[in-house]
Order: C-alpha cells, then structure tokens, then sequence
C-alpha cells in the first residue's frame, strides 16, 4: 500500500462504493470458493470444484467495511436457518482471512479493529450455540479449525488463559525482534576487520560512511553476528562482538521468556496435559508424540551424529589451541567450504535464481510457473517488488507445457519493504484459495547493483517455494490445511529445500551473473549441509523442547531461565558455552517463540533423506529420477494433492473429544529404520 493516507482513503472509499453498487464484494468471491472446495472434498473426494481463479487484486480487499458487510450477510444466512456448517465454514474462513490480510497490511485501522470485535462476537455466539445443539461436532469434517472450536468449547477460564497465551507469544516476540535488530554501534579499523569479505563490510557502511575509508561502525545485532563473526580473523574483534551482542539478552528479556512459559505452563494443564511439550507434539508422528519421546529420538540422531561433529572439533582445536564459544563460528568456517559458498553465491543473482528453481520445482512436481508481467500497484494493490506467478497442472517440458488448469498464484516479495519491522525469519501465508504470499525478506541491493544470493538464501527460497507448491495442490480447504500436522506440513517445504542442495540440482539452477555460464564442479557441493548445520538444529530444538517440558517456570527466576537454556543447548555441543552466552540469542530464540514442535522438522529431514535416497533404475541418474515425471507423478498423488485426515486433530484435543470418538491415526507411514543413519552418513 502507499504511504499517502488521505490519497488512499480516498481511493479505498472509490473502490468500496464500486463494488457495492455493482453487488460483488470480493470477500464474499473468495469465501465462496471456500465453501465450494469444502463442499467438494466431503462429497467428491479429492476433486477441485473447477472454481475460476484470477489474480488477487488487493485494493479489492482492504475495505473494513466490505469485510463487515460479507460477514453480516454471512450472520443473517445463519439466523434465516441456512446450512450451519457452510455458513460458519465462511464465517469463520473470513475471520481467518482477516488476520492475515491485517498481517500483510491491507485491512488496518481503527474501522477494523471496531469491526473485528463486532465479528469476533458474532462468530462465537453461532459457534458456541451450533456445539450445544449438535449442529456442529467435533472430529468431522465441518470447515472450522481445531483451535477456533477449541476457543468455543472450553471454558471461560480456559479461554482467558489462550488469550493470554497469546499475548505474552506477542511480547516475546517483539522482545526477541528488538534484540535481534542493530542496537550499539562499534568502531573497528580495515585490520581489525581483517577476513571479513568486501561484500559483507559493504552491508554495514552508509553513504557517509564510504568517505571514512579504513572506519567502520559495525551496529551489535543478529546481522553482525551472522556476516562479520564467522569471517573475521582477528579474535579480539570477536570476542568483542560476541560479549555485546548477549549483553543484549539481559534480564528483562529472560523475563519476557519466563512469562510465555509460565502462561503455557498454565494452559496445558488445564487442558489436561502434564506440559506444553506434549500439548504441541502431540499431533505428530508417533515417534515424537510426546515430550519424552521427543528426547529420545534427539539422542538417537546425535548419537549417529556426534562422531562427525567431535571430528571437525578435533581439527579445529589444532588450529586454535583452547577453543572458545567466541571463536567457534570462525574456525567451521575455516573447516567448512564457507569461502568456496561465497564464490557459489557469483552463480546466484536472486531474479534469475528465482525463476530457474521455480523451474525445477516445476519438473520435481509436474507443475508449471508461470510468471507474470509486472504491473504497477495502481493495477494490482502489489508493490512493484513482487514478483507474480501463474501455476499451472502440468510439467513444464513437453508439448503440452503449461497447458493444465490454474491451480493458483504466487505471490514472491523478494525484499524487505519499509511497512513495519522486518520479520525475523521467511514465511509463506496461504491468503484464500489459490493466492499463495512468500515473504523472503531480503536484503535488498543498492541501487544499480546485482543482488547474489548466498548458497542458504537459495535454499532457504526453495523451501518457501515447496510450501507454495503444497498450498496450490493440496485438495482440500484452507481451513482443512490448517489443522494439518506440522511434520506433515513441514515435508513439502524439506523435500524442496533439501532437493535444492543436491549437487546435481544445484548444476541446474546456478547460473554466472554475467557469462551466464554454470559454476564448476567443485563448487557444486557446498550447498551441502554439513555437521554443524544439524548440531546446531539440535541445540535450539533441545532449547525450546525443555523449557516447554521439565522445566517449572512458575518457580524459576530469569537467570535460573538463562542458565537451564544453557545446559540444554550444551547437551549437543561439544565446546563449552561462555559465561555471558543465552542460547535465546541464537535460532533457540525462535524456536521459543514458535512453540515445542519443531523437532517436526527433524521428522521431515529423516523422511527427505528416505525420499531421496530411494532406488533408481540400472544406469539412470539420481537427477533424472528426481526430476522424472513419473517421480513427480507419485509426489503429487501420495503427498501435495492428498487430503489426508484433517479432522484428526479435533480426536487428540481432551476438550473436543465426543463420546465414542476414536483417535484417527498419523497420515503419513511410520519411519524407515535406516533414516537415522542415512540423514547424517554422508554429511561433509
């Protein structure tokens, strides 16, 4: 949206008086396509409505009051006696869509905060009186997510508490945004610098800075910790970065912390589980399904893990003597291909980038991108940075290229804008039916330069990708989607992130930003992820599994918080953790603020790694299987178009069970005996 609000609320109004004169309102388009793949997945199958999509314009949804006015209509259909489950299914997918359009920034101001109450009253009301009268029930298939009858069923108390839950998740996570942003500035000279690349100094160095060559004013944050640490050889510069960045994370930040675990300590008893922990991972795979198991799947893959880790320790101690927490990035980087990674990363302007791994994605799941001309804001609601893409059914080789039915758009913002804070990690929002937003959230280049990707931006926008791909073909409703277990959820997007390391498919979509010409073999591995990448996986998913478990946060201070984080984050290191070091300052933050369930992810790693891995035919490639049509087709029909069992959810929640209610089992298969050894044999 533009910055102008007297010009834009004059042509919101415009626009609004548009549609209501004319009787459409885009709110209801898209609630009714809602409606339709809801009613087709329950009385057809897995067939798609065949419902006509078209861009999504957002000037047609950022009016508050046509909001209101689909909703109201949707209000009195409920009260004239219309199909309950329909009616709330709409009701309820427009409160969705409202948050995320808040989220995006369309819908905002005070008009729709007044409104959303209004709503948010009217949507209760049905709900709670459609679960008294046994028009509504848990556990079948009725369009409302798990949580929003959750919200609905469980006492007044209870429901107290999921707010609060939700705010201190809020708090937290503004907390973890302001310490991970640039705070103190520290001076430093060209030799303290000393191995940091050119590009990396040039990320820190406005354009007054540029006439004091050989000054640098390094801001303490997250970005000098990822860019100037792992690069710098000189130990004090280091050491100095390393002790300012956790000062950041002193005792009213811990405290923050304590307080969303004590809110979720308090919920998941009186929802009727012993800890957070099992309350989220219950959902999951068997394997993990609660927090002591959780654990001991997380020792299982270290103990395959550990030898590779202890090995390039032993090395890097040669090199450095006593190894400190402070200089541990700098020496795997000096073990790892960290400078090879950079010279990949002349291979990867970000829009060419782009378009050749949607182009991958396309052959590894018979689909097709197909992007769009740029249009202006004026037209579209989009700001001119993103990037638009028809999808299609169909691979993209072939004669018949392109040439199945739309199954959505995606919407691709490249960089970080001026609305807001920037996110602190990527994501893919599901919109309504067939729109698909990716915000990656990149730096963006200076003006007249080449923005190249680093080897885990690409795979990193391979990952958001799958998401899309999994969104666009699943072929349910999006209220189905969500209720979704995250280690299914998560599989796609793993599948696509992992595929795009494979040295083989590297080759495929890394191109020189000027020659045009592929990069060398040897540099085709290092997209690869090696040891650390997992040991530190494991450190924050340790984190956030603990605190969310065995840890009593009612009685417990901030520091006791600090240092019972550090011990769980030390279980699956191998260098000791400094004095001054809070594992909430790395990715174990984050893992925080999202909840107790992201060892998912190591679910969905273990089953890439089983994907992949599979048999290929005498003489075929590992590439031609991967990317076959065939491989494709199985991808497709037995995970991004199934279903699955959506509704299973509701039988795993003590509050939403019914009498007789049985608990459906995990959608996907157990795992392979062999994906332990297999995810973590062959790491570089």
């Amino acid at each position: 949206m533009i910055r102008a609000p007297g010009i834009n609320g004059l042509l919101g109004a415009l626009r609004t008086a548009r549609q209501v004169l004319s009787g459409r309102n885009a709110f209801q388009d898209l609630a009714q396509i809602e409606v339709a793949r809801l009613a087709a997945s329950t009385s057809l199958g897995h067939r798609d409505p065949g419902v006509q999509l078209e861009p999504l314009d957002l000037h047609r949804v950022s009016s508050a009051a046509l909001w209101w006015l689909a909703c109201r209509r949707a209000k009195r259909q409920l009260q004239q006696g219309a199909e309950v489950n329909l009616e709330l299914c709409k009701l309820s997918f427009l409160v969705i869509l409202a948050g995320k359009l808040r989220e995006l920034g369309p819908l905002r101001g005070l008009s729709f905060r007044l409104a959303g109450w209004d709503v948010k009253n009217w949507m209760q009301t049905a709900l709670r009186g459609a679960l008294l009268d046994g028009k509504v029930i848990p556990g079948t298939k009725n369009g409302i997510t798990a949580r929003m009858l959750m919200m609905c069923k469980v006492e007044a108390s209870t429901a107290d508490l999921l707010e609060k839950e939700l705010r201190a998740r809020n708090a937290f996570q503004r907390a973890l945004t302001q310490a991970f942003q640039d705070g103190e500035q520290l001076h430093f000279t060209e030799a303290e610098l000393a191995g940091v690349p050119e590009q990396f100094k040039k990320r820190f160095t406005g354009p007054l800075q540029r006439w004091q060559k050989g000054r640098f004013k390094i801001p303490v944050g997250r970005e000098a910790m990822n860019y100037i640490v792992p690069y710098c050889s000189v130990s004090s510069t280091r050491h100095q970065l390393f002790e300012a960045y956790y000062r950041r994370f002193g005792s009213d930040f811990h405290a923050s912390a304590l307080e969303l675990l004590r809110a979720r300590q308090q919920l998941a008893k009186q929802l009727g589980f012993r800890c957070w922990a099992d309350y989220e991972l219950r959902p999951l795979s068997e394997v993990a399904q609660d927090s002591h198991a959780a654990s001991k799947l997380f020792e299982d893959c270290w103990r395959h893990l550990e030898p590779a880790v202890a090995s390039a320790v032993q090395k890097m101690k040669g090199k450095a003597g006593v190894l400190q927490q402070p200089d541990e990035a700098y020496y795997w980087t000096l073990h790892g291909r960290a400078v090879e990674a950079l010279k990949l990363a002349e291979y990867l302007p970000a829009e060419q980038a782009l378009e050749r791994l949607v182009d991958v994605l396309g052959r590894a799941c018979n689909i097709t991108f197909r992007a769009l001309p740029a249009r202006s804001w004026w037209q579209t609601g989009w700001h001119s940075g993103v990037r638009c893409f028809e999808v299609l059914d169909g691979p993209p080789l072939g004669i018949a290229a392109g040439g199945g039915r739309c199954l959505g758009y995606v919407y691709v913002e490249l960089y970080g804008t001026w609305r807001g804070t920037r996110p602190l990690a990527p994501g893919a929002l599901l919109l309504a039916p067939g729109h698909v937003y990716l915000g990656l959230h990149l730096q963006a280049p200076s003006m007249g330069m080449t923005k190249l990707l680093t080897p885990e931006d690409a795979t990193m926008m391979a990952h958001e990708l799958g998401h899309a791909v999994h969104m666009l073909c699943f072929s349910g409703s999006a209220q189905e989607f969500q209720d979704l277990p995250l280690d299914l959820l998560e599989l796609p997007s793993t599948f696509a992130e992992v595929l795009a390391t494979k040295p083989e498919v590297v080759g495929e979509y890394a191109r020189h930003h000027q020659s045009g010409d592929g990069p060398p073999n040897s540099l085709l591995q290092v997209a690869q992820a090696n040891p650390n990448f997992f040991a530190q996986k494991l450190q924050s998913w340790n984190v956030s599994l603990g605190l969310h478990s065995d840890f009593d946060a009612f009685a417990a201070t901030p520091s006791e918080l600090q240092d019972r984080a550090v011990s769980l984050w030390q279980r699956y290191s191998k260098v000791a953790a400094s004095g001054s070091f809070s594992p909430l300052g790395e990715d174990a933050g984050g893992c925080l603020a999202l909840g107790a369930n992201q060892v998912a992810y190591l679910l969905c790693y273990l089953r890439t790694a089983t994907l992949l891995r599979g048999k290929s035919a005498q003489g075929k490639s590992a590439l031609k299987r991967w990317l076959s049509p065939d491989a494709a087709g199985k991808l497709r029909a037995q995970l991004l178009d199934q279903r699955f069992n959506s509704e299973r959810l509701a039988t795993l929640l003590p509050t939403l069970q019914e009498e007789g209610m049985s608990q459906l089992p995990h959608p996907l298969p157990p795992l392979p005996s062999e994906s332990k050894p297999g995810l973590f044999q062959n790491l570089r």
